[in-house]
């Protein structure tokens, strides 16, 4: 009992000596194995007995592209490539939604592991970071794949693929950082209110309307008092960031075209860190609290 560490006054202490946030991600580097571990067995459970296996992870963002084509050109203005617009920033979305509700909930699914064995409880958000991005690279594999073949009038690939491509990775990277700094701030408030993920998840809803997936940026931008505003939301911005990464400025009447935007990016980065950085010291400090609730 002694050889396990205690907490006091917001550090880990091991051994009488006061861990500091930088120490306990030496520590999660170390884990490293089991972080494999974990995110081994979360793909076995997640898709065990499932005939389409890791492929269901594609459906239901595709639905949701598909009935908001059809209902953008049934009765809305009639947009070039919509779907292919859209399905950029949805799975993208489904990728930052699902890594903050699987984070928020990673406590609670793992206490039984938790209460058995030490290991630095910062793997816990961590892994299901890890599980949702493998889904979300074969979901953009798929979306690329998409840009090549689909019969539409004006093809999109290989015209429109560029060098720029590759920003898909630090909007990743960006985008990564965000959820998981939100999931382990609510992965802490999970621990103590049983109605936190009931909230987390209208909100999430509540948020999806804000940004510009049903709705294309363009029309942000033809308010300019409004734009500047609009997209100091990091998450808006690495979604037109990873929008325009993939595609060309969408030709929308009445509205500028949106290029890349550089600056906000730049906003979005120090956000995000900023969230990552007040979301992990909030969990570190309060791990033991958690262990004593679960």
């Amino acid at each position: 009992m002694n050889d396990l560490p205690s907490y006091s006054g917001g550090f880990t202490v091991v051994g009488g000596v006061r861990e500091t946030p930088l120490e306990s991600l030496r520590e999660i580097w170390r884990y490293r194995p089991l972080i494999g571990e974990l995110v081994r067995r979360d793909l076995k459970v997640r898709y065990k007995n499932r005939v389409g296996g890791i492929l269901w992870s594609l459906f239901p963002p595709l639905m949701q592209v598909l009935t908001i084509t059809l209902m953008v050109k049934l009765f809305l203005t009639q947009v070039s490539n919509y779907s292919a617009y859209l399905m950029a920033v949805m799975f993208l979305w489904q990728f930052f939604q699902n890594c903050i509700l699987d984070a928020s909930n990673s406590m609670i699914a793992n206490a039984q592991l938790a209460r058995k064995i030490y290991f630095p409880r910062a793997v816990l958000p961590l892994v299901t970071l890890i599980t949702n991005a493998m889904h979300f690279c074969i979901s953009l594999l798929f979306t690329l794949a998409y840009y090549f073949v689909v019969p539409i009038s004006e093809p999109i690939y290989p015209q429109n693929l560029h060098p720029k491509a590759l920003l898909v990775i630090p909007v990743l990277v960006g985008v990564s950082i965000l959820s998981l700094g939100f999931g382990y701030l609510l992965a802490y408030l999970n621990t103590l209110y049983d109605d936190v993920r009931f909230l987390t998840i209208t909100l999430l809803g509540l948020f999806f309307y804000s940004l510009p997936i049903l709705y294309p940026v363009e029309k942000v931008a033809a308010r300019p008092g409004i734009y500047e505003i609009y997209m100091l939301n990091p998450m808006a911005t690495w979604l037109v960031a990873f929008q325009r990464a993939l595609l060309p400025p969408l030709a929308v009447e009445g509205a500028p075209p949106v290029t890349m935007p550089w600056a906000f990016m730049g906003i979005a980065a120090v956000s995000s860190l900023a969230i990552l950085a007040f979301g992990f010291i909030i969990f570190e400090r309060s791990k033991w609290t958690m262990m004593e609730r679960l």
